[in-house]
């Protein structure tokens, strides 16, 4: 009988943002302007020396980021 490969606990990367949400009334971290209700944003977290860590919100396409196609 085949023994089952034990699967590795995922590693998560406080770098990560953690999942796609709506936040109204929150402001983007990017662009610092306020979240419109029907905004899909990116919730992540950073880490402060005075305390639990902050949450943080960023549009899931801000206005002030734009990518640049090769």
């Amino acid at each position: 009988m085949a023994r089952a490969k034990k699967a590795e606990a995922p590693t998560l990367d406080r770098d990560e943002w953690e999942y796609l949400t709506y936040a109204p009334g929150h402001k983007c971290s990017a662009c610092s302007r306020t979240v419109k209700p029907l905004d899909p944003v990116r919730r992540g977290a950073v880490d402060r020396t005075s305390g639990a860590p902050a949450v943080v919100y960023r549009h899931n396409e801000c206005p002030t980021t734009q990518t640049v196609a090769a």
